[in-house]
């Protein structure tokens, strides 16, 4: 057997059957490499900016203006990605700028939660905190949010010391969406490795592990393991 401490020629032979493994592993995630991609609809794209911009509405008190210049648009480009796809002057928004203002949605449905009054509870016995070494990042009443933030934040969320339910578990859809953000935030995986894994497009691939429910799409433990793959196989080839 090669020791790799000993023999520096057997070191580089062992590295590269480990990238040859894992190449193999992810190949054998990905499937077919050919498999077709889901191609979002100009009408599905629509309705869920409209959705995305009812929450900002409703919960982050937007307007259109404050809308518009979140994403760098003018009012009537952010009027036009809402009109029916009928509609002559409709148009689409691009990926990265729904991904946005999905993700102040998000942030502003979770924040929403520090309005409500639970009787008997007090802040703290509520609070979720997330860590990005020892800088406090975030406070949440939401233990989901919370570790779907440090996972992308590459953090740790921890119960506040008052937290009265500091062992409280998620569900097993949640730590699947959780090792996906995990990985797909650490800094090895690309948008277009997650495409090809989620078989989504651009306009649904950033809603793999979405915290919020209603727009979450839900990945499975085979394409989460094919996402670590390609963490790893990008961790050796930087070794």
């Amino acid at each position: 057997m090669l020791d790799p401490n000993r023999d520096p020629v057997g070191q580089k032979r062992l590295g590269k059957l480990a990238r040859q493994v894992l190449d193999r592993n992810v190949d054998e995630a990905f499937g077919d490499p050919n498999a077709v991609v889901r191609r979002s609809t100009h009408q599905e794209v629509r309705d869920h900016y409209a959705d995305v911009v009812d929450v900002l509405k409703r919960y982050g008190r937007w307007d259109s203006l404050c809308l518009a210049d979140y994403i760098g648009v003018s009012r009537q480009t952010s009027y036009q990605y809402g009109l029916q796809p009928t509609n002559r002057g409709a148009r689409i928004i691009p990926a990265d700028k729904l991904d946005r203002l999905r993700e102040a949605a998000v942030a502003a449905i979770f924040d929403s939660l520090k309005q409500t009054v639970a009787p008997g509870l007090t802040a703290e016995s509520r609070t979720w905190q997330v860590f990005v070494g020892m800088d406090l990042r975030l406070e949440t009443y939401s233990h989901l949010y919370g570790e779907a933030q440090a996972a992308r934040l590459g953090g740790v969320c921890v119960p506040h010391n008052g937290n009265s339910k500091p062992d409280a578990e998620l569900s097993a859809d949640d730590r699947l969406c959780l090792d996906w953000l995990t990985w797909r935030h650490a800094g090895l995986v690309t948008r277009a490795d997650a495409i090809h894994i989620a078989g989504a497009d651009e306009h649904l691939e950033c809603r793999v592990g979405c915290e919020a429910h209603a727009w979450r799409i839900t990945p499975t433990a085979a394409q989460v393991a094919a996402l670590k793959a390609v963490h790893e196989r990008g961790e050796s080839r930087r070794a």
